[in-house]
């Protein structure tokens, strides 16, 4: 047979060559079985592992998921620009199973998708909005235009619309606005009186308040800067007041060190005026939190009216929602964002 005579000629070779009988077997590139001293040799074929093509890249997807949009209901903060009826509006929060939820993006580099998504969802051309004071519907806002700005996580989703307001709410400025049938309102348009005191009376629970407290700093306590009359507690004439010293009611850095006072207080016959909230601070530059009222509304549907506020600092601005717990009323929410005031410092 072919592969005895071969396996005789290897066997040959390999003594002459002086290398073992068994590697030179080993080497052989035919298969076959052998007695060898009566041991059974097998010889074949060596093996050679063979390399394993990598598996194709998994395919990529031709678009992104699309940014995940808000779940809940989204609450607007609508401001009037000028007499003709033109506004702005941008969202406050997120009503999400009773909780309050901040809107915007998630991931920076989603902001642009983001953006987009929103006003398509939001900001479509006439959309309308239901604007409220307090429990009473005032009007309605109709949608113009996106007006987007800044970038990233600092997105500010306004759009600029168009005013339609009751005859008795013609005068008001600022309004919370609601999704058309997402909120119910009173027929009745119920203000909140207005008392010529109520300017003097504010000076007199600042100075009270910061007396009890004992707070450090100059506090030379001049007119409030802003004063609304609310109604809130007991009755319909309490008033919010912000005390700003040595600094404006806007975004900005302070020049120096300041103060912001800012309080609610409630009026009963027996007692006058009385303070229900007391919020003051003496700050530095990069400190800065000056806190100005929006309105009183039952936003988590617990038969208690929140607080939403309008809060400054040294680079932008922010919302939060006060309410009460207890005997006190706290801080529920903020929708502050220190990446966009450290970015904004920066600038």
């Amino acid at each position: 047979m072919v592969q005895s005579n071969l396996l005789q000629r290897v066997l040959r070779r390999s003594r002459l060559a002086g290398i073992p009988v068994l590697a030179g077997i080993a080497s052989l590139s035919v298969a076959c079985e052998v007695q060898w001293g009566g041991a059974s040799v097998q010889v074949r074929e060596p093996e050679f592992e063979r390399e394993e093509e990598p598996a194709p890249p998994a395919a990529v997807a031709s678009e992104a998921a699309p940014p995940e949009m808000p779940k809940g209901r989204v609450f607007f903060h609508v401001t009037r620009l000028n007499t003709t009826g033109q506004a702005t509006i941008e969202p406050v929060a997120e009503l999400a199973a009773d909780e309050l939820e901040a809107v915007g993006p998630r991931r920076a580099e989603n902001a642009e998708a983001y953006a987009a998504s929103f006003n398509a969802r939001y900001y479509a051309v006439d959309q309308p909005y239901h604007l409220f004071r307090g429990s009473s519907r005032v009007g309605t806002l109709y949608v113009r235009a996106p007006a987007t700005s800044g970038s990233g996580l600092c997105l500010e989703l306004r759009a600029i619309g168009l005013l339609e307001l009751r005859p008795a709410a013609d005068t008001l400025s600022e309004f919370l606005g609601w999704s058309a049938g997402t909120r119910i309102g009173s027929d009745s348009l119920a203000m909140p009186g207005y008392r010529e005191d109520m300017q003097v009376l504010s000076q007199v629970l600042a100075r009270r308040g910061l007396t009890e407290r004992a707070l450090p700093g100059d506090w030379r306590i001049g007119a409030p800067m802003d004063l609304r009359p609310v109604q809130v507690g007991s009755g319909s004439l309490g008033f919010a007041a912000t005390f700003m010293i040595r600094d404006s009611l806007r975004a900005g850095p302070p020049p120096g060190s300041a103060g912001s006072v800012f309080l609610v207080a409630d009026y009963s016959p027996a007692r006058g005026f009385f303070p229900l909230y007391f919020d003051a601070a003496w700050y530095a530059p990069g400190q800065k939190r000056g806190l100005r009222w929006l309105d009183a509304t039952d936003l988590l549907g617990d038969a208690n009216d929140e607080w939403v506020v309008r809060a400054y600092g040294d680079t932008g601005a922010w919302y939060e929602v006060l309410a009460r717990e207890g005997n006190r009323v706290t801080v529920r929410w903020s929708g502050r964002r220190p990446v966009c005031e450290v970015r904004g410092a920066q600038q």
